[in-house]
């Protein structure tokens, strides 16, 4: 039996498989980003993109928020579909410093569809897809934004503590390091 963990970092000693495992994840991108972009036209809070035509599974979206606390901001995220994919989730990570409790200064997010092992509903299956993924974390800018299962402690804290306070860092930041030129 195969370990798929090990897969997932990069370690198969079986050479074919991942070739395979390549083309399935290439052929399943090639057909998402078909959908996403039928999705993206019209609409002004995200963009997907792809940096370079040959290398589709290293993905880049910009979201930019048009109300609420984060309205102003321009949101990086680098998006890395494993060859493991559509078994195992995208890894995402947020290239903007925000204020936020569920992305953490550094970059990490905290989103349930995200979750390879989750024990929710919520979590990564292989009927899941980039849109679903895309659509997350647009909504972490507006209604998927919890202050309960906290990834930024601190961000969460000062949302309980002082709510001004935190709207006030949040907007911040989007000044300092994400505005909308």
């Amino acid at each position: 039996m195969f370990n798929l963990q090990k897969r997932i970092n990069g370690n198969d000693a079986d050479r074919h498989y991942m070739e395979t495992r390549i083309a399935v994840r290439d052929r399943l991108l090639a057909q998402e980003m078909r959908d996403l972009e039928v999705a993206m036209r019209g609409q002004k809070m995200w963009k997907l993109s792809v940096p370079e035509a040959n290398i589709i599974h290293e993905l880049s979206l910009t979201v930019t928020p048009q109300e609420g606390i984060y309205k102003g901001g321009l949101f990086r995220f680098h998006i890395t579909v494993p060859p493991e994919y559509n078994n195992s989730p995208p890894l995402v990570k947020c290239l903007t410093r925000v204020w936020h409790p569920n992305i953490t200064e550094d970059g990490a997010i905290c989103l349930s569809i995200l979750r390879q092992n989750s024990l929710d509903q919520y979590g990564w299956r292989p009927t899941r897809n980039l849109r679903e993924v895309v659509h997350g974390l647009v909504s972490l800018f507006t209604d998927l934004i919890d202050f309960d299962d906290p990834l930024n402690v601190q961000a969460a804290e000062m949302w309980a503590k002082n709510k001004d306070g935190f709207e006030y860092k949040a907007r911040d930041y989007i000044n300092k390091y994400c505005k909308v030129k």
